[in-house]
């Protein structure tokens, strides 16, 4: 797919090329394991203000790059950014709360057409501020949640455990829920399509709901729209990371998804991953444990020498197989980038 030379090994890897050293970037690397984004945070009394302006958001989305070494950018925004042009206002406390969650055929209908390059200034100017800002070997991810994530949110109304409400909805009534499904991906395409205009090199699709529904919900809600999203995105030229959390149980359809790079979480075994692959050349990201940061430096070093180990010359960006935790010990999480960077440098 991806012909162009690249001076990033995260975006070689991602078009299966083999690297001089395993790139690694972790999730929520933008956040609370940053003394200095903690520093920043305490001045503010709302999270939005972070997202919303892009002064402060382009800083911290280079932060990681500065502090961690790590081999990409990931935008700061939140998951749920998109929904509220939609008609669907939240507020955090402290989590996202949606005021009048979607739960009819009406609502849908009456949901807001969306252009993010009208409704989302903020987030392309941010886009522009870090891009202009970066070196040329470190890329900008963008990303979205994909329509099950984004669908779970609006019909709970806030997070949940067991999603009862999202899950019971799509049972009942299948085709208000393709209804939904189809009208979050039209959102999730125009969304990442402006991300990628303004000069992201990657996005990512986080589909991090999955692991309450049944492979077969998953091959009728979920597939189909995953599909699609990796399809209009392919003329844009990037790679297309696809992070199904929780959702191995629906891992016979993943060759049917058109992406570069499958996202693994922690429960996984990463050779399984490439088996699933199917020889294809797709790239493999994670998918270290995050609770491996809690222990200490041999633990640590051991845990990266058999993943990569495992990998061996097959294509592979270093993550975690989830996001980092605000209470994870700074000085682990450094030792765990210095300890990739040498263990794969050294095979």
């Amino acid at each position: 797919m991806l012909v162009e030379p690249f001076d990033s090994i995260f975006l070689q890897a991602c078009s299966g090329i083999r690297t001089t050293s395993t790139p690694i970037w972790l999730m929520r690397q933008a956040g609370r394991v940053l003394p200095e984004y903690r520093e920043l945070r305490s001045k503010y009394d709302s999270l939005q203000t972070l997202f919303t302006t892009p002064e402060l958001a382009s800083h911290i989305t280079l932060m990681p790059i500065d502090l961690l070494g790590v081999d990409a950018a990931i935008l700061y925004t939140d998951l749920i950014t998109p929904l509220g042009p939609l008609g669907c206002p939240f507020d955090y406390n402290p989590g996202p709360i949606f005021q009048n969650p979607i739960r009819s055929e009406s609502q849908i209908k009456n949901l807001k057409e969306f252009s993010s390059e009208i409704e989302l200034p903020y987030v392309t100017k941010t886009i522009d501020i870090v891009t202009a800002s970066l070196p040329e070997n470190i890329p900008l991810i963008g990303y979205a949640g994909a329509p099950f994530t984004l669908a779970a949110w609006l019909v709970e109304g806030r997070s949940s455990k067991d999603f009862s409400a999202v899950r019971s909805l799509f049972n009942s009534e299948p085709n208000t829920a393709h209804l939904l499904m189809e009208k979050l991906t039209h959102l999730v395409i125009d969304f990442l399509s402006t991300q990628i205009r303004h000069g992201v090199k990657a996005i990512q699709l986080f589909d991090t709901s999955l692991g309450v529904i049944s492979a077969s919900s998953f091959n009728e809600f979920v597939l189909p729209y995953v599909k699609q999203i990796f399809k209009e995105l392919s003329c844009h030229n990037v790679p297309r990371i696809y992070y199904p959390l929780g959702a191995w149980h629906c891992n016979e359809y993943f060759q049917q998804i058109e992406m570069e790079v499958l996202g693994l979480d922690w429960r996984t075994s990463i050779a399984d991953g490439y088996k699933v692959l199917g020889g294809h050349g797709n790239a493999i990201q994670g998918n270290l444990d995050p609770t491996i940061l809690y222990t200490h430096p041999q633990i640590i070093t051991k845990a990266v020498e058999e993943l990569l180990s495992t990998v061996g010359k097959r294509p592979h960006i270093f993550n975690l197989g989830h996001g980092l935790q605000p209470d994870m010990p700074f000085e682990n999480v450094l030792f765990l980038i210095e300890e990739v960077n040498r263990i794969s440098q050294r095979n």
